[in-house]
């Protein structure tokens, strides 16, 4: 099982049970050697960031609610930018970004009552990311 699988797995129910998400990460510290997240040569801080956004993107789209996915990809990447990450890291966040709304989408069409039951993502966390706002995972 790769490294975003076991992370995934792990931490799909992180609305209901907070204390999986420090669990997740212990977990994918070995995954990536010295980068400690899922990708090698992303910094676990700029992963989570990526993950938590693209988890939420994800969610929020399965569960019909307004938002642009390309827009806040492009917002995670200049954030990265801004705060001194180089471009070939803020280029590795959208990628993770990119594989994490991928995986989940794919889940979550898998789950019918999923918004029923367990969408807890807010659209204020939703308009903090399309304005490019975006802090470490929860």
């Amino acid at each position: 099982m790769g490294c975003l699988a076991v992370w995934s797995e792990t931490a799909q129910y992180r609305g209901r049970t907070a204390y999986l998400v420090p669990l997740a990460a212990v977990l994918l510290t070995g995954c990536a050697g010295s980068g400690g997240s899922g990708m090698v040569g992303l910094p676990a801080e700029e992963f989570e960031r990526a993950y938590a956004a693209g988890y939420d993107v994800a969610a929020a789209e399965r569960c019909g609610a307004a938002i642009d996915a390309g827009a806040v990809r492009h917002a995670l990447v200049t954030d990265a930018e801004r705060r001194g990450q180089e471009p070939g890291v803020a280029d590795k966040a959208g990628r993770a970004f990119d594989k994490t709304r991928s995986e989940f989408t794919r889940k979550l069409h898998a789950r019918p009552d999923y918004c029923v039951t367990e969408y807890t993502v807010s659209p204020e966390l939703l308009a903090q990311y399309q304005k490019g706002e975006f802090s470490a995972a929860r």
